[in-house]
């Protein structure tokens, strides 16, 4: 009987096997399918790319670099992150006349790889039903994945995340000393790039580095895998300071925080880009250099908020709601003018058609509309976050993994300014999330019946 259940099991290894590889070989064809439409989508547009929201700034800051080489004083080049221009001018050395159409391979190929390995490592886990409609949402949503053709850093931080996320399951799925030591430098290399661009990719970082280091076996191998990421993680961003030091004489990464700031407070603020925005009184902004200015401007308005908490909570319930609005309607607030999808977005070719279908989509009936599908996508998200955490395991790291940075994104945008277009850096994250919620939804009755999670395989138990 041994021998039989011995033959039994050695036949069904290799059809696992086959059905393994099957899988990852279809999962793999989604996510290359995708590239392969939108390379040839980018031989149909013009110029082969789009300019994002600051696109222009981006270029112009590339422009003080191939003028002046990397200690370039430009005042693009300090008022935002160099970082990104910096990755700009590198790649113009490729081909500067065709700049735009290098800008979206290389974006695109990054979002495919951080996408596809994602997924894969998605299929390794218990959460593997979600690896399917995972590949197929982050493939085709228009505003993220066509934001890897736009002049920006959105696209690129956005796949670095979930790449370095699939690379932290990775050492889950195979746990050994020697494999979360090589995988480290890797990924804090990735979140030290992130950073490089957008400086509030540390904290993403630090979180980041913190939740991993709370799964390991000792505090002692945590912390020294929190202080290891961060270090590499520095280097980059550090390096931006050295470079501001250099060209401007002053020590920042950037001096656009302040003002940035300042247009979410003060009495007639409302969150937005839609009311006045001239900060708060400030003496001390009044002179000095940029980043003095810069840091007088931040301290003002930690202030004012201390000191006015009535108004600090109804801004950061408007700028909530900015951040989390849709792309179009009576609800949208942001600077996604450019977004591609608007080309062709039902909504707004509605409302453009006639006195009545602008009545319908910014009347009442729009408005409703809106709010169910803000409140409806927070709701998912929420939803797949709160069942991967009762899951526990690498499917609780996972949750964790993905929520912290979108609650560090949406955190970001509530002590600044609500912009819809600050979500697009951690929405792989968080349409992984939501569509972790809607299975979990779908599923709940199943759950009650059999006691398994709503988001576990029906064969297997917790």
């Amino acid at each position: 009987m041994s021998k039989n259940k011995h033959k039994q099991n050695g036949a069904a290894k290799p059809a696992s096997s086959l059905k393994g590889n099957k899988a990852r070989r279809n999962l793999f064809f989604i996510s290359l399918t995708f590239l392969v439409a939108k390379l040839i989508l980018i031989l149909t547009i013009q110029d082969g790319g789009w300019l994002g929201a600051d696109g222009e700034n981006y270029l112009n800051a590339m422009n003080g670099l191939l003028k002046d080489g990397i200690f370039s004083n430009a005042h693009l080049l300090s008022y935002w992150p160099a970082g990104y221009s910096i990755i700009l001018w590198g790649l113009s050395k490729i081909s500067l006349a065709h700049l735009l159409t290098v800008i979206s391979v290389f974006q695109t190929i990054i979002y495919f790889i951080g996408c596809a390995y994602f997924v894969e490592k998605l299929r390794q886990t218990r959460l593997t039903r979600l690896a399917v409609p995972v590949a197929f949402l982050l493939a085709i949503n228009p505003t993220l994945s066509l934001s890897s053709l736009a002049v920006g850093y959105e696209s690129p931080m956005a796949s670095l995340m979930i790449l370095s996320i699939g690379l932290i399951i990775h050492t889950e799925l195979n746990p050994s000393k020697k494999t979360l030591w090589k995988t480290l430098p890797f990924i804090a290399g990735l979140q030290g790039l992130s950073a490089f661009m957008q400086p509030r990719g540390l904290l993403i970082s630090f979180f980041m580095f913190l939740i991993w280091g709370l799964r390991l076996s000792s505090r002692k191998q945590g912390a020294l895998l929190l202080i290891a990421g961060m270090a590499i993680v520095m280097v980059l961003p550090a390096g931006e300071i050295v470079r501001n030091v250099r060209a401007n004489d002053f020590v920042s990464i950037s001096t656009n925080l302040g003002t940035t700031m300042f247009i979410g407070i003060g009495d007639g603020a409302t969150g937005g880009y839609n009311g006045k925005y001239n900060g708060v009184p400030c003496p001390a902004a009044e002179k000095g250099t940029e980043a003095k200015i810069d840091s007088a401007k931040v301290k003002c308005a930690v202030i004012w908020y201390l000191k006015n908490p009535g108004k600090t909570l109804v801004l950061a319930f408007k700028k909530s709601e900015f951040f989390w609005s849709p792309w179009s309607g009576p609800l949208g607030n942001g600077t996604m003018a450019r977004n591609p999808w608007l080309k062709i977005d039902p909504i707004v070719n509605i409302a453009k058609g006639s006195k009545q279908g602008y009545d319908l989509v910014y009347g009442p009936f729009g408005k409703i509309v809106s709010w169910l599908w803000l409140l409806g996508g927070l709701g998912l998200l929420f939803a797949g976050f709160f069942g991967m955490f009762k899951m526990g395991g690498t499917e609780r790291l996972l949750g964790l993994l993905t929520g912290v940075p979108v609650l560090l994104g949406w955190l970001t945008s509530i002590g600044t300014i609500g912009d819809h277009r600050f979500r697009i850096p951690t929405m792989t994250a968080s349409l992984f999330l939501q569509v972790a919620g809607f299975v979990a939804l779908k599923r709940g009755k199943f759950k009650k019946i059999t006691g398994l999670s709503a988001l576990e395989p029906r064969g297997r138990a917790r």
